[in-house]
């Protein structure tokens, strides 16, 4: 059956978690997972419309819920593992079901480190391609995650984020390849501030590299 799959799934803390999962009734072209922000939804335009066009493409997708953002907790380091676990368990809930030519992982800022985490940790996505949206440059819940792993890797990030920073960016280049935009005068959110020609052509270039970065070779 096409649409929306319920998956028997529950917090960290033992209460009922419902993820959007979409199920193509016939054969499926890929898998899509999105992880959101602490504060950026999957309905947000970077997330949204790239599941939207991946699902007319004929991709399952997935669209994860955080725990804590469920029971309306304030975000902390203490939320962390708990977070891990729920996405790691929704993954794999959704591989067991059947098995996808191609999967992709698209977090954003937040989510891009536990897109980071499962490419490290999960040898069932051994063969899956990463997306990071705004991630958390700079860190050590993203960079040495990123030079570590061996899976194809695109990061969209504006250079009015707070975590851009061209030379750290240099430096993970020169320790491995990755696909790159960065969006002039974009912040965190990649918004353009004060203008939305702008902020909604950002989101359109991005959304359509990625698109292709998912579906290519």
């Amino acid at each position: 059956m096409s649409g929306i799959v319920r998956l028997p799934l529950k917090t960290s803390d033992g209460y009922p978690l419902v993820h959007k999962f979409y199920r193509q009734e016939g054969e499926s072209h890929g898998l899509l997972v999105t992880f959101p922000g602490e504060r950026y939804g999957v309905d947000g335009p970077l997330l949204y419309y790239l599941s939207e066009l991946m699902w007319a493409r004929g991709w399952d997708t997935l669209a994860i819920t955080y725990g804590f953002q469920l029971t309306m907790e304030p975000f902390s380091a203490d939320v962390i593992p708990g977070l891990l676990q729920e996405c790691r368990s929704a993954v794999e809930e959704v591989l067991t079901q059947r098995a996808y030519p191609r999967l992709g992982l698209a977090g954003k800022s937040l989510g891009a480190g536990v897109v980071a985490y499962l490419c490290q940790s999960a040898p069932s996505l051994a063969e899956s391609r990463a997306v990071f949206f705004t991630p958390a440059l700079g860190t050590p819940l993203f960079d040495p995650i990123l030079v570590e792993m061996a899976h194809p890797s695109y990061i969209a990030i504006g250079t009015q984020d707070r975590f851009y920073d061209p030379e750290i960016l240099d430096s993970l280049r020169a320790s491995r390849p990755f696909e790159l935009t960065v969006i002039e005068g974009a912040d965190h959110s990649m918004d353009v501030f004060g203008d939305l020609e702008a902020s909604v052509n950002a989101v359109k270039k991005i959304v359509a590299e990625v698109i292709d970065f998912l579906s290519g070779d």
